[in-house]
């Protein structure tokens, strides 16, 4: 397997972690969605039609500041933007389980054979 096939096959594993702990409830669903818009393009696949409503999704709550990135936000903001993006959450959730199911469809689970090639 050539490094690129390698780091390609790390990225794909990521982004299956990505998608079952979105599907078990174990991420948050900007969080993850985020991640996934991420690792799209280092699998090179960012075109793909599965990642649609996950796109989609990420660009409607771009501006929901997150972990410790929220200290830095004024509370009536934080609120306003916490109320809409509960709204787009509680619109997109089902869309988003359903991108990330199909997620593991489509990329299969993979196996790393670091071995140089002979």
């Amino acid at each position: 397997m050539s490094l690129p096939d390698i780091i390609k096959a790390r990225n794909i594993i990521e982004l299956r972690a990505v998608a079952t702990r979105i599907i078990e409830g174990q991420m948050h669903l900007i969080e993850g969605a985020r991640k996934i818009d991420v690792l799209r393009w280092d699998i090179e696949e960012n075109v793909h039609e599965v990642f649609n409503p996950i796109i989609s999704f990420v660009d409607d709550t771009e501006d929901c500041p997150l972990g410790a990135l929220r200290a830095e936000y004024e509370p009536n903001y934080l609120r306003r933007v916490d109320e809409r993006a509960n709204r787009l959450i509680e619109e997109c959730k089902a869309d988003i389980l359903t991108a990330c199911e199909e997620i593991l469809r489509v990329f299969p689970e993979t196996q790393i054979d670091e071995r140089e090639e002979k």
